[in-house]
């Protein structure tokens, strides 16, 4: 099985890999840092999940992105 994946720019002075550190940890969110594959300022996010799963996701995401 396979999953979709997107790369999302985001247009915040953090590093990927911090930034997907304080999702983890403060909103238990993983998701990829785009660093890993040279694209600072990008996350992957797989979007092949169930909708209520996702969306619960990304709310946690966004809610995290504002305080920043």
């Amino acid at each position: 099985d396979a999953a979709a994946i997107a790369f999302v720019r985001y247009n915040l002075d953090i590093n990927s890999s911090e930034l997907v550190h304080r999702l983890r940890t403060e909103k238990s969110v993983l998701v990829v840092p785009g660093d890993h594959f040279g694209m600072d300022n990008f996350l992957r996010i797989s979007f092949g999940l169930d909708e209520e799963y996702l969306t619960a996701a990304l709310d946690r995401i966004h809610d995290l992105l504002v305080t920043i």
